[in-house]
């Protein structure tokens, strides 16, 4: 399956936009296996990629693999309970780096 340079997702009904490669910046995580072609991604009835998690959550998830940047305090358990569900290793060491060991 071919992917476009940029991708609009839906992710529990918020509606974000990323490029590829962003998806795609770790090879080994569940992202880029299901932007790659590896695993199925469904799309909503406006051709929108579909990913059934918490928009608002997964926004900071987005914010790391662009710029890199751990998530707010308050927000840093929910983001590395999706990091870990993504296969995004990197995000929670960041976290415990920046926060300490958050439960």
């Amino acid at each position: 399956m071919e992917f476009p340079a940029v991708i609009d997702l839906n992710v529990g009904g918020r509606h974000l936009t990323t490029c590829l490669s962003t998806l795609t910046k770790y090879p080994d995580s569940m992202l880029a296996g299901m932007f790659s072609g590896r695993h199925p991604v469904a799309k909503d009835k406006d051709g929108r990629y579909f990913i059934d998690v918490d928009g608002d959550v997964f926004v900071h998830v987005l914010n790391f693999l662009r710029f890199e940047t751990v998530p707010p305090v308050k927000r840093a358990k929910e983001v590395r309970k999706y990091a870990e569900y993504f296969g995004l290793r990197y995000l929670p060491k960041a976290i415990s780096e920046s926060y300490g060991y958050i439960k």
